[in-house]
């Protein structure tokens, strides 16, 4: 289960549009990161009825046995409640995935994850992140493949 609330059926996945910029401009901005360590980001996110969920995972290109760093964004639906508050939303989730992986990309042997699901106060809103070693690409083949099988 990928969402910070527990949900039995999946939401709704975000327009690809965005998430593919959020990645162009992920890429593009730890373009030296990506290069030196052959990985790249991909991201995922989804829209339930009272929560948006956004993963940015750094992936490696090559070799799916590399652990990835994958970041997860959650808010609540307070804060997308109207297609502007969506907007600003999925803006500060952009900036905070900036602000995470400038973080982890400033130590060589960073090794600061948060498995378990953490509060973040970004201006003036509260939003939830979790830090993982999960290969968010391998967790969605395993999760269509499970079905029904996959609900707890």
């Amino acid at each position: 289960m990928l969402a910070r609330k527990n949900k039995p059926t999946a939401g709704k996945v975000l327009p690809t549009e965005w998430l593919e910029a959020v990645a162009r401009i992920l890429n593009e901005t730890f373009k030296r990161q990506c290069k030196d360590q052959g990985r790249y980001f991909d991201i995922y996110g989804q829209l339930f009825s009272d929560e948006m969920l956004v993963i940015a995972s750094f992936l490696h290109e090559k070799d799916q046995e590399k652990l990835p760093i994958t970041c997860f964004l959650s808010c609540d639906k307070d804060q997308i409640g109207t297609p502007k508050m969506v907007r600003d939303t999925q803006g500060d989730f952009l900036d905070l995935f900036g602000l995470f992986f400038d973080e982890i990309f400033a130590e060589d042997d960073w090794n600061q994850y948060e498995p378990l699901w953490q509060e973040v106060q970004y201006k003036t809103t509260t939003y939830f992140y979790k830090i993982t070693r999960e290969n968010i690409v391998l967790t969605l083949e395993a999760n269509q493949l499970l079905g029904d099988f996959n609900e707890d």
